[in-house]
């Protein structure tokens, strides 16, 4: 061989090794960026599950609240209806006693 065809080897090979280590540095960076992306992507869902859990939380706080508010007006609307009844019995009563005594007292008259 000759020494210029044996140069030129050389560079060739030296060239490759060049490229080979350039790709190697970026597989690696790559692959470091794929692992921050994916350690990012992790960070993000868990405190995207974090957050819908606090607003499950939040809105089952709230269910249960308005529950005891329905439960609560319930039970006040029933207090309410039988006084209306006593009050009504009560008042029918009187009218009747009203009447009773006004035709008695249009009979003696």
């Amino acid at each position: 061989m000759s020494e210029p065809t044996m140069n030129n080897d050389t560079a060739v090979a030296q060239a490759l090794g060049q490229l080979t280590g350039e790709l190697r540095v970026m597989h690696q960076s790559l692959t470091a960026s794929i692992g921050v992306i994916r350690s990012d992507l992790r960070r993000i869902e868990d405190a995207s599950n974090e957050r819908m859990t606090q607003m499950e939380d939040r809105l089952t706080s709230r269910i249960d609240t308005m529950g005891g508010r329905i439960t609560d007006l319930e039970t006040e609307d029933k207090r309410l209806i039988e006084k209306v009844a006593k009050l009504s019995t009560l008042t029918g009563g009187v009218g009747g006693a009203l009447a009773a005594a006004a035709v008695e007292l249009i009979k003696r008259m």
